[in-house]
């Protein structure tokens, strides 16, 4: 018989600076190992989470994992080491850099989970600032974003949005099939949140690897009236959930008119 499971990635301020809550049938009544990775452009401290999955019933949210062996190593052949900092929480400090690729290594109980990303070249907006459209009748508020797209590379995107000073939360992920090369104005809104004249936006763009795009694609993809959603595809395989990401953020405010 299946079972649900409630799968929490909690990201650190200097990571996402967002919880990512995603429901998952695994199909499966034993705890799946979720390893939740990132490497930043912005960030000189890089995370890896380390935990099980536990029961929808469970009143702990997730289960954390000590006492694993993690590392980095980029195309030069530098390792990078990192130290646990709390239960489940491994940490090292470096600065990302564009176009270079990282591979990680997670030993955890004597099995081995690699994953690899390589960092996009990072693509910026030249301007940001309040739309308006009409939706059932009602005018409804929204931040526009406009960027020049690379030609001739594929691109994949990640929005992010904070309202007010509120925590980050994701908007949705695009790619540049239908547009490269082209000028962009990416439409951010959230239908959970209106807002108004005087609101105070932060957005966060990240230029994400194919892999890490499939992966919030298929998250955003999920049918919560859905009995039995499909599992995002995980970067380490079948031995594990979740995903390793190396992307170059860059992040832009606004004041709502």
């Amino acid at each position: 018989m299946s079972r649900t499971y409630l799968i929490i990635l909690s990201l650190s301020a200097f990571f996402f600076s967002c919880e990512d809550v995603i429901d998952i049938d695994l199909n499966d009544a034993d705890p799946q190992l979720v390893i939740v990775g990132a490497i930043s452009n912005r960030s000189y401290e890089q995370q890896v989470t380390i935990s099980r999955s536990v029961a929808f019933d469970v009143a702990q949210p997730f289960d954390p994992v000590s006492g694993a062996e993690v590392t980095v190593v980029d195309r030069t052949g530098r390792v990078f080491r990192y130290a646990e900092q709390a239960p489940g929480v491994y940490v090292c400090n470096f600065r990302g850099r564009e176009s270079e690729r990282y591979d990680l290594s997670v030993q955890v109980e004597g099995t081995v989970f690699t994953a690899t990303s390589t960092m996009p070249r990072l693509v910026t907006a030249d301007s940001i600032g309040t739309a308006v459209r009409t939706l059932f009748g009602e005018e409804q508020k929204f931040i526009s974003l406009r960027y020049a797209d690379p030609p001739g590379v594929p691109n994949h995107y990640r929005y992010l949005w904070s309202v007010n000073g509120g925590p980050l939360a994701m908007l949705h992920v695009s790619q540049d099939k239908f547009n490269d090369g082209k000028y962009v104005s990416e439409d951010l809104a959230d239908f959970d949140t209106e807002l108004v004249a005087g609101d105070s936006v932060t957005v966060r763009m990240q230029c994400i690897d194919r892999a890490t795009y499939d992966f919030w694609n298929a998250v955003q993809s999920i049918n919560p009236g859905t009995a039995a959603p499909a599992n995002p595809p995980s970067s380490y395989g079948d031995g594990a959930l979740g995903y390793f990401a190396a992307y170059a953020e860059s992040e832009m405010s606004t004041v709502v008119q």
